[in-house]
């Protein structure tokens, strides 16, 4: 009886380790993610093991460029009221 106990128990613990494994294996997408591609955003770049590598001084520059264009930059200015 103790056998079958301890059969069930490692039964139950090999279960739940694969299940966590295949979990793991497949990468969740953050609400943060999720949120920013249903409103027309773009996802920061990762490196392979997942950390944020940043935006390079020409792809801020074409933002800021197309910000001044779209009128974006004057609206913010509005609303903000530039430290007025």
């Amino acid at each position: 009886m103790k056998t079958l106990r301890i059969l069930a128990i490692n039964a139950i613990a090999l279960f739940c380790v694969q299940a966590f494994a295949q979990e793991a294996s497949t990468p969740a997408q953050s609400s943060q993610d999720a949120a920013a591609l249903s409103v027309g955003g773009s996802i920061a770049p990762q490196t392979e093991m997942g950390a944020p590598t940043g935006k390079s001084r020409e792809q801020v520059y074409r933002e800021l460029v197309q910000s001044q264009t779209d009128g974006e930059a004057a609206a913010m200015r509005d609303v903000f009221k530039g430290g007025r």
